[in-house]
């Protein structure tokens, strides 16, 4: 609540003379004081009388817009440069080849021990492996779950989400009785008849609390032919009747407390986007036909043309000529020709590339990697490499939450129906549900510019106790703890039987540590006294 504003010694030295002057400035002043003092909300000012804003909600503000939205950043993701290149380079450093699943239980909560809680996390990651690997997990036997996961980041890139139906189709050799149907945005839509029903969102029905009830799903894609004519809709339901188990992903990143489609991540950036695709085209145009060495003949004629015009393209006019390398072109001996000198381009390259900065900041990817341009310093690049990272790392974990932990639910799900594994207490105690659905997934590693700089900074970490041997092999290479090393001590066991290198394998950075207590113990056991130092005399 805003507290009124005491009268002044002036304001009430006015009211005994002026009483009618003195209420107004007191008035006014009261006026200036609800009215705030950020401004950014005044009206008065040359650079904010134009700006008229509509302060809408969230669904408002946006659902009018995503047909122009999505067709728009779909077109800039094929025709333009720089969108499709910022879109595979996310895709390729927050998915890469596909995240896989790493099953992490707690044996003590449910009541496992050690060895069968580890038995029990390789069969379940070995059958989920099966179901992810094959063509089968997709609805139309074209992708595996893994290049699922791109197709899903795709999407919402583009076009803002998604949809994912949880399909049962009954096929034979499948590990389970589990398909992936992906969606495209622009097939959930509101019926016509249901024009105007406040709780269906652009297709999305809602309940009173916001929460989705089901999706209404176009038969066909509204673009699929020249002369659309809808097809019919099919309500699908968001969680099932009877088991209340989620039935539809809906995948997207809510930006407003009650936005219910997704917004195209290219979104703040698509004018931009258009304009400097023009500008680039403009100067390459300008290279080109700067480039061009064209011979202009003047000939004798009624008109000022000749008949035949050496050069020019069949179709076209009698008036109308072409340049080209090396072309010949008549004109009349009235004519004359006038060229337009073209401006400097050499501030088109700082221009491009401050342009380009803005857009990476919107997009959250640094300028070096968005136009994989690495010329400055070390420090730079490096800084700029772990603000990436950062990023990456926040989005990998928003495709795990939305898209593959719940599809790891529905299969566990299934195989626990179907009797392919056990796991006690799983549909009716939501703690040990949540427990045996501990997992953790494994994505890309990150990119290293200088190796050597940063396994050294990594095994001083691991020697300090600051991270761990799995964290660093997760993080740097990519690859499973366990299997990793499994792997080296098999290989160890070889290079020590063809006498490659010792029996004992001293960890990285701890070598000469090992050695010395190593040398250490042999003195003990064979008790050889050390030898003293002579004294030196004073």
């Amino acid at each position: 609540m805003i507290k009124p504003v005491a009268p002044t010694l002036i304001d009430r030295f006015l009211a005994g003379v002026a009483p009618n002057f003195a209420t107004r400035r007191y008035h006014a002043r009261l006026s200036l004081n609800y009215m705030g003092q950020y401004a950014g909300a005044k009206s008065n000012r040359a650079a904010l009388k134009a700006w008229k804003t509509h302060p809408g909600s969230a669904d408002s503000d946006s659902l009018g817009d995503l047909p122009a939205l999505r067709s728009r950043s779909r077109d800039l993701g094929r025709n333009n440069p720089i969108a499709a290149g910022a879109k595979q380079t996310s895709k390729s450093n927050v998915v890469g080849t596909g995240l896989r699943v790493r099953s992490k239980l707690n044996p003590k909560l449910l009541g496992l021990s050690p060895e069968a809680a580890e038995l029990w996390e390789r069969k379940a990651e070995t059958l989920f492996d099966l179901w992810a690997q094959s063509k089968l997990c997709d609805i139309t036997l074209t992708q595996n779950f893994y290049e699922l996961q791109g197709l899903v980041f795709n999407a919402v890139f583009e076009s803002g989400d998604t949809f994912v139906l949880r399909r049962a189709p009954k096929r034979p050799n499948a590990v389970v009785p589990l398909a992936l149907n992906v969606i495209e945005a622009d097939r959930v839509g509101t019926p016509t008849e249901l024009q105007g029903e406040y709780l269906i969102r652009d297709g999305v029905k809602i309940d009173e609390d916001g929460a989705p009830v089901s999706y209404f799903v176009l038969n066909e894609h509204p673009g699929e032919r020249v002369t659309y004519t809808v097809n019919g809709f099919t309500e699908v339901p968001a969680f099932g009747k009877k088991s209340g188990e989620q039935m539809v992903l809906h995948i997207f990143e809510r930006m407003r407390p009650g936005l219910n489609r997704g917004i195209p991540q290219l979104a703040p950036v698509i004018e931009i986007l258009k304009q400097l695709d023009r500008y680039s085209e403009a100067e390459l145009m300008k290279a080109v036909v700067s480039s061009f060495f064209t011979v202009f003949l003047k000939t004798q004629g009624d008109d000022g043309i000749a008949p035949a015009i050496p050069g020019a393209y069949p179709g076209m006019g009698a008036n109308e000529v072409t340049m080209g390398p090396g072309t010949i072109v008549d004109i009349g001996t009235d004519e004359e020709i006038q060229t337009a000198q073209p401006a400097n381009t050499a501030n088109f390259d700082p221009f491009f590339q401050s342009v380009v900065r803005q857009i990476g900041v919107a997009l959250s990817i640094p300028f070096e990697l968005l136009m994989m341009h690495f010329t400055a310093s070390y420090s730079a690049s490096r800084a700029s490499l772990e603000m990436a990272a950062q990023f990456f790392r926040d989005r990998r974990t928003w495709l795990v939450r939305n898209f593959c932990a719940p599809v790891y639910e529905w299969f566990l799900t299934d195989a626990i129906n179907a009797g392919l594994i056990e796991a006690p207490g799983f549909f009716n105690d939501p703690v040990k549900r949540a427990a045996w659905l501990g997992a953790q997934w494994i994505g890309p590693a990150r990119i290293i510019l200088d190796p050597l700089k940063e396994w050294k900074a990594e095994t001083e970490a691991v020697n300090l106790g600051a991270r761990t041997i799995e964290a660093v092999i997760i993080e740097r290479g990519g690859d499973d703890f366990e299997q990793t090393t499994a792997q080296r001590a098999r290989e160890h066991q070889a290079r020590a039987a063809a006498k490659l290198e010792p029996e004992i394998l001293a960890p990285s950075g701890m070598g000469s540590q090992v050695k010395e207590d190593v040398s250490e113990n042999r003195e003990d056991d064979e008790e050889t006294p050390t030898p003293k130092k002579p004294e030196k005399k004073q």
